[in-house]
């Protein structure tokens, strides 16, 4: 639905919070190894959300060095199968749907009844063009998702923009109420090429994320500039499933995939919860073409 005078109201604070003084004290605090601050942060953490550490490659609490090592602790290795029907797309991350659907006329679903602009989300109306009447899908990360982003697919990463915004809260509430949230929001979109086409992987930032992370930018490559770059990346070629990049705080991935690739699976609906490795595209009897990633 579209926004309520409730949802403005309740939405209007962000605007005059300082979103960087805040998230830059939350990244300090989360990057501390000091017990006295991780112990406690772990903790209350753990009593606030339904963190499923029996899933985690260490289940220990007391193992991680920080509260960011916690917050994006890896998974064991068989705790998230990859669907086995190679030419279907897979979930990047662990999360919710928000909206699934296709590009039209250059805009994307945010909530019912607000659309955004493709070419502002990827920082380049020639990116954009490469999803006219395309798929789009928005999986929103709650704080006790798997906060580690694969690749929905085997392809080569290419290109990469980092784009400065704001950093509003992702929540279903603000995404009715802001609008272009996701075009407003700080965010890093990576373009894939695989052997059928490109795939768009945008991280969204939000109020209290310290940064987005690459595997082949390293740690510390968490914040853009003060004006949008896009950056050519050099021999990074990912495997489906394979590791791509992590949000150091809870966040929003959206996936874009070209006309020509299947549509979503019918099955899926904003609302659903998806785990890393699930098949989002419609099979191939579904989606009636020849197969795709």
């Amino acid at each position: 639905m579209s926004a309520s005078l409730v949802d403005r109201l309740a939405v209007w604070p962000q605007y005059l919070l300082p979103q960087r003084l805040l998230t830059g004290l939350a990244n300090r605090l989360s990057h501390s190894e000091k017990a006295w601050v991780r112990r406690p942060l772990i903790a209350g953490f753990r009593r606030l959300f339904p963190v499923n550490l029996a899933e985690a490659a260490d289940p220990d609490p007391g193992g991680y060095a920080s509260f960011n090592a916690f917050f994006t602790r890896a998974l064991a290795a068989d705790a998230r199968p990859v669907a086995e029907t190679a030419h279907r797309l897979i979930s990047p991350c662990d999360g919710t749907i928000s909206q699934l659907g296709s590009v039209r006329a250059g805009q994307l679903i945010q909530a019912k009844g607000v659309d955004y602009s493709a070419a502002a989300l990827l920082g380049s109306a020639e990116w954009a063009e490469r999803f006219a009447d395309g798929h789009f899908i928005t999986i929103y990360l709650a704080p006790y998702d798997y906060h580690r982003v694969h690749s929905p697919v085997t392809g080569r990463a290419v290109e990469e923009a980092r784009i400065p915004g704001r950093l509003f809260s992702v929540s279903a509430r603000t995404s009715r109420a802001v609008p272009g949230l996701f075009t407003r929001n700080e965010r890093m979109a990576v373009i894939l090429e695989t052997e059928h086409g490109p795939v768009a992987v945008v991280m969204v930032a939000a109020l209290l994320v310290a940064g987005i992370e690459t595997v082949w930018g390293g740690p510390g490559q968490y914040r853009p500039g003060p004006s949008a770059t896009r950056t050519s990346i050099n021999a990074v070629t990912l495997a489906r499933g394979q590791e791509l990049g992590r949000f150091h705080w809870g966040s929003t991935v959206i996936v874009l995939t070209p006309a020509d690739f299947p549509p979503w699976a019918p099955s899926l609906q904003p609302g659903d919860t998806v785990r890393l490795g699930q098949a989002l595209t419609a099979a191939q009897a579904d989606a009636g073409q020849e197969p795709r990633p």
